[in-house]
């Protein structure tokens, strides 16, 4: 796997070449956005940094697919392979579907979990007048 992670200053470029690692991450996506999350209101999430991960999976030199996860804010995941792009919200019962990403991102990079994801974030599904909800 190939994969641009944002840095403070600028993004710079690492190969991942541990299969586990790599395939426990590209578990991770699949296993997000086979279970979509899907909101009947309007969620109101913490302020996003442009903490976006861009890479690519490879299986020897052929490409299996790109994804972009956004790490801030309301944490997102696409997934594109075979030219079919496919997204989701990484939120309730989607996040539990992979409830070992955020590890496994960490591993990937090789850095502490600290690292990749800063301090943690809080959601209010309900809008600014109700309590918050820890993402992970």
């Amino acid at each position: 796997m190939r994969l641009v992670e944002p840095a403070h200053v600028g993004p710079y470029t690492m190969t991942q070449r541990k299969p586990a690692l790599v395939r426990a991450l590209f578990s991770d996506f699949c296993k997000l956005v086979a279970h979509p999350y899907r909101s009947n209101r309007p969620m109101n999430c913490p302020a996003a940094f442009g903490l976006d991960y861009a890479g690519t999976f490879y299986a020897g030199q052929r490409k299996l697919a790109t994804f972009v996860y956004g790490a801030s804010g309301c944490q997102t995941v696409q997934v594109t392979a075979a030219g079919k792009s496919t997204s989701t919200m990484v939120f309730g019962s989607t996040a539990s579907a992979a409830p070992h990403l955020e590890n496994d991102m960490a591993a990937v990079l090789g850095l502490p979990k600290s690292a990749v994801y800063g301090p943690g974030q809080q959601i209010n599904p309900g809008g600014p007048m109700k309590a918050g909800t820890k993402l992970r």
